[in-house]
């Protein structure tokens, strides 16, 4: 490695002389070794999750799918829900049209239709948190008579 063949194989964009890379040059390798990086990290992550979510419902079936989100949200502090389940659509599908498509979900979670749909919860997300706050707030105000009021010494 100390003739400097070990660097050219190193600096894939070294050229024939014995100069170290520019600091231009080092910038491109790091910027790119670190996008690599990211790219790997997250393939970790998205065939983990899949590995572990698979374990689950092999194990535990839709009920353990359920723990899971319960589990998810409790840690993430969520409140979430599923808001269309496949066989909604495959209903919607043979009602209308008498067909049953296997893939139906995978083409709803792309439609144009589920992204308006998304739009809107999240605009109702907005409204109804702030009426559930105001809701917690004053139901906190008032009294309920339970107890706060029995451990106090008589």
């Amino acid at each position: 490695m100390g003739d400097g063949q070990g660097e050219e194989e190193f600096f894939d964009f070294a050229d024939e002389s014995d100069d170290p890379p520019t600091p231009e040059e080092l910038a491109v390798w790091i910027s790119e070794f670190m996008s690599q990086s990211q790219r790997a990290r997250n393939m970790y992550r998205s065939h983990f999750c899949s590995i572990v979510v698979n374990r689950i419902h092999n194990e535990f079936g839709i009920e353990g799918l359920c723990e899971l989100m319960m589990a998810i949200d409790k840690r993430a502090g969520w409140i979430s829900d599923i808001i269309i389940e496949d066989a909604d659509i495959h209903d919607a599908l043979f009602e209308s049209h008498g067909i049953f498509d296997n893939d139906a979900i995978t083409k709803a979670r792309m439609s144009r239709e589920m992204t308006e749909m998304n739009k809107k919860i999240w605009r109702l997300r907005k409204k109804y948190s702030k009426l559930i706050a105001e809701e917690i707030f004053l139901s906190a105000a008032v009294p309920t008579g339970g107890s706060e009021e029995s451990s106090e010494p008589q």
